[in-house]
């Protein structure tokens, strides 16, 4: 009897024991982790700093016309602030492309100590009405000195979006390609009629409406023989369902069948 008693005296102990070893044990695990994290911190902390060295060679690179590359080193390193690591990019490439000649900004890092900035220039494709400018997007460009670049076409429009004038302009410069005629002023007045300058001399009225199907019926006319009239063509009016008109420079206005004449006076031409 006496053993049985002392072996339900022990029970009870030993139940308890096994909750505080638990209880130890993830407190210990606790603390492993603790100072596992906190060394590893550490390390990541000294790593850091190793690698954010201070830059010792900011390179530029990209093609320019417009924009300066001295300008842009000056403008880098009073921006440039931090090591490697540190350096802001974001900060930096919001600077750059505030300048009005910058389109698009390229950085990266190259080890040890190298930032590399490459800079995309914009394109001015066009003049825009009398002082401003139009990238191929037709976003507008505001440049101070600008005498570079009066040799450029000019888009001017009394209806519609500087956008639209750009898409406008770049579809009919390519639709005119093959007759070697150059814009050089698209016009659009307040009726949404569209109006052609060239470089020959030669004025294109092409309406409000169907530019590609007119200038493509034009395209057939002119390669048919109306381009041996060149010199004596002052306007050519597309304003019509299946023709032309041509004007010329002798003040005559005619009606030309669909052969042209060597020598004649222009007029409607059934396409």
């Amino acid at each position: 009897m006496a053993r049985q008693e002392r072996r339900g005296a022990n029970r009870p102990a030993t139940a308890e024991a096994r909750p505080m070893a638990g209880a130890l044990v993830a407190n210990l695990s606790r603390v492993v982790l603790a100072l596992v994290i906190g060394i590893v911190a550490y390390g990541s902390s000294l790593l850091y700093r190793e690698i954010d060295k201070p830059l010792t060679n900011v390179t530029i690179g990209g093609n320019f016309t417009f924009l300066q590359t001295a300008e842009l080193t000056k403008l880098v390193a009073s921006e440039v602030d931090g090591g490697f690591l540190s350096v802001d990019l974001e900060h930096l490439s919001d600077v750059l492309r505030a300048n009005p000649w910058v389109e698009e900004v390229r950085l990266s890092r190259q080890w040890p100590s190298m930032l590399k900035v490459e800079v995309v220039e914009q394109v001015p494709i066009a003049r825009w009405g009398e002082t401003g400018f139009l990238n191929q997007l037709g976003e507008e460009l505001l440049i101070a000195n600008n005498s570079n670049l009066s040799a450029l076409p000019v888009l001017r429009a009394e209806f519609g979006s500087s956008r639209e004038m750009m898409e406008k302009y770049q579809l009919m410069a390519e639709l005119l390609a093959p007759t070697g005629l150059k814009i050089i002023e698209l016009r659009r007045d307040n009726l949404g009629v569209w109006f052609i300058e060239t470089a020959p001399g030669v004025r294109l009225v092409v309406g409000r409406d169907q530019v590609s199907e007119k200038l493509r019926r034009f395209n057939r006319v002119w390669a048919e023989g109306l381009s041996q009239q060149l010199k004596n063509i002052k306007t050519i009016d597309l304003r019509y369902p299946n023709g032309l008109a041509v004007a010329w420079k002798d003040g005559i206005t005619m009606a030309a069948q669909e052969n042209i004449q060597e020598k004649g006076k222009a007029g409607t031409v059934q396409a």
